[in-house]
């Protein structure tokens, strides 16, 4: 296992190198999502987006928070206060690109949540492709007890995630829910007393599939998401085209084609 640690971000590759583990590292402050620790996961993401040492083989990424109280209470309010209006308007936009480059890196992301999730802790998480909380944990989006909304692509993923009606639910309220109320509503896909346990193996299990056609079906799922289902048909059709013409998707084809020909065999024997 190799780690590094920086002030606000610490990572971890484990299982040969094939999966990191990103640790929001706040924990005396809820491990809230300051200047510092957005643009530090901004490095990582394009050090994971372009391969570049120590992350060359890395198949997939868990993100989770330091500590058993919070995976992140939020954004940093002292990061907040006082802002213009172009100023805040920015420092969203700096925020949303940080977010939606990690969507669509072309790794599986999860989000380990182990403790509260609330506003721009949830809105990382749900920039991960996959969450799986702790039973104790609660989530929402807050902001609107602050006078104002999420920034951070909350409006956008919560209802594409969970519905209009219960994202809105939850975000013109600021009510949290619990884990329970979470998985009911589909916003995590598991509760498990170890999340960061259980987002490790789920990552393993993934990482095992053809990192090309992992690739290829979160891109297909995100553009049909992002432009309409017409484009989504296209760009899957596209991409299954493309993945065809792949030497490991033809071995692939082969080798199931030679596992079944003795079952087939012994059928016919009957």
């Amino acid at each position: 296992m190799t780690t590094t640690s920086e002030s606000v971000l610490s990572t971890s590759l484990i299982d040969d190198d094939k999966l990191v583990v990103a640790t929001l590292n706040r924990p005396a402050k809820g491990n809230a999502l300051n200047n510092e620790l957005v643009s530090a996961l901004e490095v990582l993401i394009e050090q994971l987006h372009n391969r570049r040492a120590p992350f060359r083989d890395v198949r997939a990424l868990v993100i989770t928070g330091a500590g058993d109280r919070a995976f992140s209470a939020g954004a940093d309010i002292n990061n907040l206060v006082g802002l213009s209006r172009d100023r805040a308007r920015d420092q969203m936009i700096a925020g949303q690109k940080v977010f939606q480059a990690l969507e669509t890196l072309d790794l599986p992301v999860i989000a380990a949540i182990n403790g509260v999730a609330y506003g721009g802790g949830l809105e990382l998480a749900m920039a991960c492709d996959m969450r799986i909380t702790s039973s104790a944990s609660k989530l929402g989006q807050p902001e609107i007890t602050l006078a104002n909304i999420p920034g951070w692509g909350g409006t956008q993923r919560l209802p594409r995630i969970v519905g209009e009606g219960r994202a809105l639910e939850m975000i013109l309220t600021g009510d949290p829910i619990t884990a329970a109320r979470a998985y009911e509503i589909g916003l995590v896909n598991a509760i498990d007393d170890n999340p960061l346990s259980a987002a490790i193996t789920l990552a393993q299990r993934i990482s095992r599939n053809a990192a090309g056609a992992v690739a290829a079906g979160k891109k297909a799922v995100y553009d049909g998401l992002r432009y309409g289902s017409e484009h989504g048909y296209q760009i899957e059709a596209e991409l299954v085209g493309d993945r065809c013409a792949t030497p490991e998707q033809r071995e692939a084809v082969e080798a199931f084609l030679q596992r079944k020909k003795p079952q087939e065999s012994q059928e016919n024997q009957k």
